[in-house]
This record gives C-alpha cells, sequence and structure tokens, in this order.
C-alpha cells in the first residue's frame, strides 16, 4: 500500500503538469480568479479514492494573517494555503470516486478530471454569504470555525457582526478549556493572545482608521 501511494502519487504530480494544477505533499491545488481551490485525495484499499475538495477566497487567508501578525505569510508558495498550520479550512466537500479502478494513472486522471467538473460547479454557487451559512449556528461555533465565520463577516464589511462573534459567553471556568478561536499568539513579552482578543482588537483598529479618514 505504501509503494502504491508512491505509485499514485507520482503519476498524479505528472499529471497535473500543464493543467493549472499544482502538485505538492500528495495533494493538487490551483488559483482560479479570487478563488484557491485544494484538492486532497485518499486512496482506498486495491480500488477507487474519497476525495475532499476545499475552496475559500484567496483574500482570506491575508486577512487571517494580517489579524494575527503574520502578514509575511503572503510571500510564502501558494501551497502553504492549502498545508500550512497558520490557515483557515472552510468545510470540505468529500466523494468517493472511481470505485473500479486499481491502475493508478487511471486514478489520477479520474481525479484531476473530477477536480475540473468540481471545481466549476463549486464556484458557480459559492459565496462569502453560502460560506458563512454553511457553518454551525453562533450558539455552536468554536474553535476555527468561529475563526473563519469572523474573517468572513469582515470581508463583507459586517464588522458588527464580526466583532459579536469575537464575544463568547463560555461557561467554561479554567481558561486553557475556554474557546480561543482555533489560535494562540505566544507574545515576545510571555503573553499569551487568543485569536478572538486579536480579531477584537484588529476590529477596533479598523473602526478607529475609518474615523480619522472621515
Amino acid at each position: 500500500m505504501k509503494q502504491r501511494g508512491k505509485d499514485f502519487d507520482a503519476a498524479l504530480k505528472a499529471k497535473a503538469r500543464h493543467t493549472g494544477w499544482r502538485f505538492a505533499r500528495g495533494e493538487i491545488f490551483r488559483q482560479k480568479g479570487d478563488w484557491f481551490i485544494n484538492v486532497m485525495p485518499s486512496l482506498l484499499w486495491e480500488r477507487g479514492a474519497i476525495v475532499r475538495m476545499m475552496v475559500k477566497p484567496m483574500a482570506l487567508d491575508p486577512l487571517f494573517w494580517d489579524v494575527v501578525g503574520l502578514s509575511g505569510n503572503e510571500a510564502l508558495p501558494l501551497s502553504f494555503r492549502a498545508s500550512g498550520a497558520w490557515v483557515l479550512r472552510p468545510p470540505s466537500i468529500d466523494e468517493p470516486i472511481a470505485l473500479v479502478a486499481s491502475e493508478v494513472e487511471l486514478l489520477a486522471a479520474e481525479i484531476l478530471d473530477w477536480s475540473n467538473r468540481r471545481a466549476q460547479t463549486v464556484l458557480q454557487n459559492t459565496s462569502l454569504r453560502s460560506m458563512l451559512a454553511e457553518l454551525p449556528d453562533e450558539q455552536e461555533l468554536r474553535g476555527q470555525h468561529r475563526a473563519l465565520a469572523i474573517c468572513l463577516n469582515i470581508m463583507m464589511n459586517d464588522l458588527d457582526a464580526a466583532n459579536i462573534l469575537c464575544e463568547v459567553n463560555d461557561p467554561t471556568p479554567h481558561p486553557l478549556m475556554r474557546d480561543a478561536g482555533g489560535f494562540t499568539t505566544h507574545n515576545s513579552d510571555g503573553s499569551i493572545s487568543t485569536f478572538l482578543e486579536q480579531a477584537r482588537d484588529w476590529i477596533a483598529r479598523k473602526r478607529l482608521n475609518e474615523l480619522r479618514a472621515v
């Protein structure tokens, strides 16, 4: 199975060349207009694969990096938006495909074909508002999903909604158990900032700058 995985990666990498898709760490990804698309295939035993597609605006991660003080990440390769630790990951689309195919070359071709067709359909039906609607209700939003919702609201220029999401009425008494928005930053002075705190401060600065510009 390990050798089959290596053979599949080689086949997918070869077939992705000159198609607009790039290959890295077993995944394919691309920028299409204002959107970033990432496809993560996982081989099933002997035949077929489970394919996971994630779609997000190209502007999403740069906004997130600006909030957490990592704007330099914009200079990193495009693949970082797929596999980096400090990125936002919207809910993915998971589908089993090519369940009768066993040859890695055929599987790679089927995955590229599926990716092209699925990406076209998904992009036609995806917007900031639809991404927000796919997330849990506010009471159920936790971790990175809350961070994603905050950034989507900021991108929609709804700072009030974003700011409300920064305030969590969490009855958990222990600080380590409270929702931090999925990310925490260790500052140079030894303090720790949660994403929710950083987002709240970012929104306050943006509002102040807008007032000064009037």
